[in-house]
């Protein structure tokens, strides 16, 4: 729905986050059929419970060894599954989340880069540009044009 939205409006940047909702789409399609014999139905479900912990909690840092002590796991074993499930280690994966709701935040809002850097828990704003200009190629501000 997002999508289709996005598109009608064709504004600046429009490409690249269709762009990003359709790796987003694919990522998803590769996770579950890669998932779709998973050994443990149970090691799944917290999975699935450790990436809903990370959504809700995409504004601060948290801790990956205490998620993995909270859903029954030794830190070495909840990272082996994770990235067995998800395809990446958990801090990658929640990066990546923060990445995604940066870009959000860009292209959908008129936040200044400093509210934004603030609101996804960044240390500082120049950690903020330095990991999103990292990940991506390109500084925040130039993305968000």
């Amino acid at each position: 729905m997002n999508a289709i939205r996005v598109a009608k409006e064709d504004k600046q940047a429009s490409q690249q986050y269709l762009a990003g909702i359709a790796l987003n789409i694919l990522g998803t399609v590769l996770s579950l059929t890669q998932n779709k014999n998973f050994e443990s139905k149970e090691s799944a479900q917290k999975i699935e419970l450790a990436k809903i912990i990370m959504i809700e909690h995409i504004h601060e840092n948290i801790n990956m060894k205490e998620i993995a002590v909270s859903l029954g796991f030794g830190y070495s074993t909840f990272r082996k599954i994770f990235k067995e499930y998800t395809g990446y280690a958990p801090l990658q994966f929640f990066h990546e989340l923060k990445l995604r709701r940066a870009k959000e935040l860009l292209t959908e809002t008129s936040k200044p880069l400093k509210e934004i850097a603030y609101e996804l828990g960044f240390g500082t704003y120049e950690y903020f540009l330095s990991f999103f200009e990292k990940k991506t190629g390109q500084s925040p501000s130039h993305y968000k044009k």
